[in-house]
């Protein structure tokens, strides 16, 4: 029981750190891991090295932080390969048009719609006489209304008291509509002293009744409460969208429509001038990724200029970080990422931009790309072995002729090795 105690003690005091799918291996890459850490160390000497608090911090800052940089390097692959690149859809009119890739169809590309909106949707909306609000004019009794529908009739009773006012009797009438969920929304129009009932369908586009009618209403007696009301004043008719979509004429129930269950868009506005829709690269997700890259690739140098206690192997773990991107410099820079003086990568976004739209920024991180297989090549010395950039007394060296693995050097580092997975 006490050392549970002692365990959840310090596992509660760990940070947490959110783990990838590139943090996940199979049980052959950790024997593969095992073997490397074994065969780098057959080759190493034994030295003494003072483990202070600051040591051990910075250690396992330079591998959490190389882990990091190579995920962050592995997704910018992932999202500028052409296998499995997110995508997004984009137009040239935002304010005319609403689009959006549909989630189930991220892996298809249609060609450039070219769509031109004549006419927009919109529901039946029936607005009521303006009376006064705090008017008493309707007779006590008991009233009827029928509401007709597509396929269905409805019929509300309503008592009116004797000195009630027309807003408390709309508001009665919205709240039973409301609550009958026939396909029609009530609302109270108030405007200064009057207030109107205003009866909205829900559904937008051409009704099934004559006319095109949503819905339509009727009381029981010709001057009753409905003609009181005004209910049957309709202000809004219900009317299809009317739209061209490469040069076919098409209309709509509905102000959002699907291209081939691939795109959906928005028909905002009727302009009556032809715009396009296109499914282009998912562009912010590699500059998401970029952020991350950059982030953790400056977190090392920051790791790399703490010389306090290891001064050698600090200026070794800059060298081998600055030796990669200086090797890239012109690569790195006419894609929009800056080498600073003292080593740290900044960002221009301009050029970034334009480089990504071009191109030039996806062939740094290809698959195969020399940027990439070094940038690879090493963060995994630093995780497989962070020590090295520890400052250290030499002791002996290994026999050249018959080596043997060192159980010391892989004692120190397999206290490290699950230090992020705890």
């Amino acid at each position: 029981m006490a050392t549970m105690n002692i365990y959840n003690y310090y596992h509660a005091a760990m940070p947490q750190i959110a783990n990838t799918k590139y943090d996940s291996h199979k049980k052959s890459e950790l024997r593969a891991l095992y073997k490397d850490m074994v065969r780098l160390n057959k080759s190493k000497p034994y030295y003494k090295l003072s483990l202070s608090d600051a040591t051990q911090a910075y250690v396992i800052g330079i591998k959490d932080a190389a882990i990091e940089l190579k995920n962050s390097a592995s997704f910018l692959t992932e999202d500028v390969s052409s296998d499995t690149q997110k995508l997004t859809v984009q137009t040239d009119a935002p304010q005319e048009l609403g689009v959006q890739l549909l989630a189930d169809a991220s892996d298809a590309s249609p060609a450039d719609i070219r769509l031109q909106v004549d006419q927009l949707a919109s529901p039946q909306i029936n607005e009521g006489n303006y009376l006064l609000s705090n008017g008493t004019g309707i007779s006590a009794g008991v009233h009827y209304i029928n509401i007709r529908t597509a396929g269905n009739e409805y019929q509300f009773e309503i008592e009116t008291k004797r000195g009630e006012t027309n807003l408390q009797i709309q508001e009665r009438l919205a709240m039973a509509i409301n609550n009958s969920n026939i396909g029609i929304n009530a609302n109270i129009d108030q405007q200064a002293s009057s207030s109107a009932l205003v009866l909205e369908s829900t559904a937008s586009g051409l009704g099934s009744l004559d006319n095109g009618l949503q819905f339509s209403i009727s009381g029981s007696t010709p001057r009753g409460l409905v003609y009181t009301l005004g209910l049957t004043r309709m202000t809004t008719a219900p009317a299809d969208a009317g739209f061209t979509l490469n040069d076919v004429p098409r209309t709509s129930a509905s102000n959002h429509i699907s291209i081939n269950n691939h795109i959906g868009i928005e028909l905002k506005q009727a302009t009556g001038i032809e715009h396009t829709v296109s499914v282009v690269p998912d562009r912010s997700a590699i500059l998401d990724d970029v952020d991350d890259f950059i982030h953790y690739y400056n977190h090392l140098v920051d790791l790399a200029q703490n010389t306090e206690g290891n001064p050698s192997g600090s200026r070794k773990l800059l060298r081998d970080l600055t030796g990669i991107t200086r090797h890239f410099h012109n690569s790195l820079e006419a894609s929009g990422l800056i080498l600073s003086e003292d080593g740290h990568i900044t960002k221009d976004e301009g050029l970034l931009t334009q480089s990504t739209e071009n191109g030039q920024f996806q062939e740094l991180f290809r698959q195969l790309s020399d940027f990439k297989s070094a940038i690879q090549s090493a963060t995994d010395r630093m995780t497989l072995n962070p020590m090295e950039y520890v400052d250290k007394t030499i002791i002996s060296y290994p026999n050249t002729r018959r080596n043997f693995p060192n159980p010391y050097m892989p004692s120190i580092y397999s206290g490290m090795l699950y230090n992020r997975y705890v």
